[in-house]
């Protein structure tokens, strides 16, 4: 994949620089200014005034921030895919090559003659209003507050009264004022900027200055995250519900303590009923906005778990036949299922559960210091060891979980090929030894489960020992400050219940933490998918502007071929034939001559190491061709064809992506000799054939594959025809089918049958990956060379052993 490298200091980096110094700023001031005020953070929270608090300031600021950062952000996102986009257009529609061009200006005529302001940039439009609105009903509230207290402040120096608040937040209002006024500015002038950074774009694309980045990725807690991207609008739901949720756990002890102090110090319930209510109405709201929370986290992880597993699953079938030559199927089933559903969590509930605990612990350090600073302290001094003591079990914990799913994935492995080949294993009555095999491998993931188990354990005992120290502690020295009359019973009951909330927070985000990093681990294995290249891509190449291009005809010239599994061992050396159109070849020779691979070149599931192969007249290179359009001119029938789990319909229509008819589906088994047996099934054409066609004979399968590949009539048809492991009725069915399906079209057979060599126009014998023999039957068997061995050796055997045995 190719990315523009884009400039550090642009626009919508400053942009995002500023409202994040806006919030900082603003907080910073106001933690410090309540330190100086007489009105504590506290106070300004819970006996919130207009004229007379900032809070709502900060608050504004911090939700501005967010919102504008995430908007500022996307709209960066869209132009640069615009722009992008853009630039491939405006290749294609130009006659002259664009990347020879250095001329500045000619590249900004180019990007000027595509229509920038199409309706795809609808979506960017609309969040730039939107981000423009954010920030003019920001300045809007700020101006209508300075308004509202400078026009007090002057009545209180006029009447010599008090003033509404104190010089140093009145500064503060003023300060957020310019940072909202800054941010309109840059908010009306996104319009400009964003087109000048979308030309940039643009021409960096025309010009080709991008670089790879197709290596190995990082796989880190980041990157596992952005799985999430897709979902960002219920997660952002998510995350203001989580904000109000955890604000109301936050604030609560606090009225805890209120209707203690009541409870002890009125003799009327009046004070303790008005906080009893206040606690009620909290604990409601809190739950009505966990409630949404949990269900937008729950909806955004069953998404993202089933895209991945799509992504996934599409990697896979996406990828070479190589990689399938080196890799297992239940390894890559364990993929798809097992190591999918441990990402779920973690990118969105336990991103939840991360940002709602460190707010819990924020949030009650802040009200723990207003409340008593002394007792907080005591509190703090345990944060640093649980913080390194939870960065070194993740790490651990990674490493364990990686190789708890490779162990799991190797088990899969076993439990598939046993299952798939079920009638194999119980006619060697080898279910013992399969089930020992399974247990040796389910072993080994229990051997490393059991490490996982002590790892977590430990760590969880720990950390829950180091709070229960911290919570004693804090409860003795609360109840002698108590005793001492420093504090109230119901400060202490507040802080103790701030201390259990720390405690608790601290103890669950370690363990999501560790969640995290058993994610990680079990994530290295799904990007190491994703990530991959495939050394063929699929549905890559020109499809030629003429359909007759190709008419069946294919040449080889001097083509050498390894397999990658096996590079040094040569298995096709200088092979050069030619596939005329309208003919039947017909490829005969010793087992491992080469045969299979010359239908596997031509299927295009391998590329030569050297040499060229060409199809039709005007002789187009095999590799610059649509696989996919290459794939539908031409069908290939194996000697032990496969079939789907689904009907017989199904499984004959398998290579046309569109609906047919059922009179078209009858039509090719009628010529494939299939129709007969089908119509005795029950259902007909719905019976359901099994996993791989289990409930049909070996010569049924090979009448279905044959129909299948005359149903797509194709230009060239690859046969690898059928041995005497058939019985001899349905040989001789299927052997009709065939000569059937030879007639009137390309063919390239590998032959096992003496009959069918003497009927075609030319046999090409293959020993050891060369070809030693070519010509007609009749001019091979005047020769005393290998096909003439062949021949004389089935004739002396009757025909009851195919030609190449």
């Amino acid at each position: 994949m190719l990315r523009i490298k884009l400039p550090s200091l642009r626009y919508s980096n400053v942009f995002r620089f500023l409202v994040v110094l806006d919030m900082i700023v603003l907080t910073v001031l106001w933690i410090i200014g309540s330190s100086i005020d007489e009105k504590s953070e506290l106070d300004q929270i819970i006996k919130f005034h207009f004229t007379e608090s900032i809070f709502d300031i900060v608050f504004l600021s911090s939700f501005k921030a967010l919102i504008l950062f995430i908007l500022i952000s996307e709209i960066e996102s869209a132009c640069y895919k615009i722009a992008v986009r853009t630039a491939s257009l405006t290749k294609r529609s130009q006659s002259v090559d664009v990347n020879l061009s250095t001329n500045t200006d000619d590249t900004e005529n180019l990007i000027e003659i595509q229509d920038f302001s199409s309706t795809n940039t609808s979506a960017k439009n609309y969040l730039q209003i939107f981000s423009l609105s954010i920030s003019v009903a920001s300045l809007a509230f700020i101006l209508t507050k300075f308004g509202f207290v400078t026009n007090l402040f002057i009545r209180a120096n006029k009447e010599d009264s008090k003033l509404p608040m104190s010089y140093y937040f009145y500064a503060i209002l003023i300060t957020e004022f310019v940072f909202c006024f800054l941010e309109v500015l840059f908010s009306v002038l996104n319009w400009r900027f964003m087109r000048t950074f979308g030309k940039f774009v643009c021409s960096k694309a025309l010009a080709n200055e991008t670089e790879d980045v197709d290596g190995k990725k990082k796989v880190n807690i980041k990157r596992l995250i952005s799985l999430s991207y897709p979902e960002r609008f219920h997660i952002f739901i998510a995350f203001i519900m989580l904000i109000i949720s955890s604000f109301t756990n936050i604030v609560s002890p606090y009225f805890f303590g209120s209707v203690v102090d009541s409870a002890v110090n009125y003799t009327d319930l009046t004070e303790m009923n008005k906080y009893i209510f206040y606690l009620l109405g909290i604990y409601l709201l809190g739950s009505l906005a966990s409630g949404i929370r949990s269900w937008l986290f729950e909806v955004a992880g069953q998404r993202v778990v089933a895209r991945l597993r799509r992504q996934v699953f599409n990697a896979i079938i996406k990828s070479d036949i190589t990689f399938f030559d080196t890799s297992r199927t239940g390894e890559l089933t364990s993929r798809i299922s097992s190591d999918t559903q441990v990402l779920q969590s973690a990118v969105t509930s336990n991103l939840s559960m991360f940002a709602r605990y460190f707010l819990q612990i924020i949030g009650s350090i802040i009200f723990m210091f207003s409340l008593e600073p002394s007792l907080s302290g005591l509190l703090i001094g345990v944060i640093p060891i649980v913080s390194l003591l939870t960065v070194q079990y993740g790490r651990y914990l990674k490493k364990l979980k990686k190789k708890f799913q490779d162990e799991l994935a190797a088990s899969s492995v076993v439990a598939e090929e046993t299952i798939s080949s079920m009638r194999t294993v119980r006619s060697f009555a080898a279910e013992s030894k399969m089930s020992k095999e399974y247990e040796i491998n389910i072993g080994k993931s229990f051997d490393v489960g059991k490490k996982l188990a002590v790892a977590q354990g430990g760590f969880m005992g720990f950390v829950g020992m180091i709070s229960g120290g911290a919570l004693a502690l804090v409860l003795w020295y609360g109840g002698k400050l108590v005793h001492d009359k420093k504090i109230s019973t119901g400060i202490l009951a507040s802080f103790l219940m701030y201390t259990l909330q720390v405690a608790m927070a601290f103890a669950f985000l370690s363990s999501v933490y560790g969640d995290f990093m058993q994610a990680l681990g079990a994530s290295q294995r799904i990007f190491e998918l994703l990530d991959r290249s495939p050394l063929i891509k699929l549905n890559s190449g020109h499809v030629p502007a003429d359909e007759d291009s190709f008419d069946g005809s294919v040449e080889f010239e001097k083509v050498n071929f390894s397999y990658p599994t096996r590079p040094q061992t040569n298995v096709l050396t200088d092979v050069s034939l030619k596939i005329e159109k309208g003919k039947t070849i017909a490829l005969v020779g010793p087992s491992g001559g080469g045969k299979s691979t010359i239908f596997a070149l031509i299927e295009r599931f391998y590329d030569p190491l050297s040499g060229s192969i060409t199809l039709g007249s005007k002789n187009l290179d095999l590799k610059s061709i649509n696989t996919n359009w290459l794939h539908s001119k031409i069908a290939l029938v194996s000697q032990e064809p496969v079939l789907f789990g689904g009907s017989v319909k199904e499984n004959i229509s398998f290579g046309l992506n569109e609906e047919i008819d059922l009179e078209q589906v009858i039509e090719a088994s009628k010529l494939a000799n299939a129709h007969e047996f089908i119509i005795n099934f029950e259902k007909g054409y719905d019976t359901v054939v099994g996993e791989r066609g289990i409930r049909l004979s070996g010569g049924q399968k090979q009448r279905i594959a044959i129909a299948r590949a005359l149903l797509v009539n194709p230009k060239l048809l690859l046969l690898d025809e059928a041995t005497s492991a058939l019985d001899s009725e349905s040989e001789n069915l299927v052997q009709e089918a065939i000569e059937r399906a030879m007639k009137d079209r390309t063919v390239c057979v590998i032959a096992h049958r003496l009959s069918t060599v003497r009927n075609a126009d030319r046999v090409i014998v293959l020993e050891n990956g060369q070809i030693v023999e070519q010509g007609t039957h009749d001019e091979l068997c005047s020769i005393d060379g290998i096909y003439k061995r062949l021949v004389l050796r089935q004739l002396m055997s009757k025909e009851t052993n195919p030609i190449d045995s």
